[in-house]
């Protein structure tokens, strides 16, 4: 956890992982960022002024960073299925790690949900009848 400079791509990553759920200190180790400084980011992020970055650029950079971790999760699920891999690891070992990886895309998908009801599409309008005969 260094005073090295942090290009944007890596702050919408780290934003985007808190903002999906992740908890501060975690993302921060994962990281290599300083706790505090992972805070004020996604404050920076959740106030961002007309001054700051445009919303359209902060989601690009989100975007990017959520493309990235799939990617990511791709890899690393290529290395995990290997049959030589898994026989090297405990029962819990791999129930860990399929416990955190699933608990990660279901954090992501989670995340392109609309914010709240009145921004769900209205399906049972379009959706034809129950027929009532079975």
């Amino acid at each position: 956890m260094t005073g090295r400079p942090h290009p944007l791509e890596e702050r919408a990553a780290v934003v985007a992982e808190v903002l999906a759920g992740r908890g501060v200190r975690e993302v921060a180790r994962e990281y290599g960022v300083d706790p505090g400084l992972v805070s004020r980011w996604v404050t920076d992020a959740r106030n961002a002024t007309p001054h700051a970055r445009t919303r359209e650029e902060l989601a690009e950079l989100i975007y990017d960073a959520v493309a990235e971790t799939v990617k990511t999760l791709t890899a690393r699920a290529v290395v995990t299925r290997r049959e030589d891999w898994i026989e090297k690891q405990s029962a819990a070992d791999l129930a860990i790690l399929a416990g955190t990886e699933w608990d990660r895309v279901i954090r992501m998908v989670a995340g392109f949900r609309p914010a709240d009801a009145t921004d769900q599409p209205q399906l049972d309008a379009a959706r034809p009848p129950a027929n009532p005969d079975g």
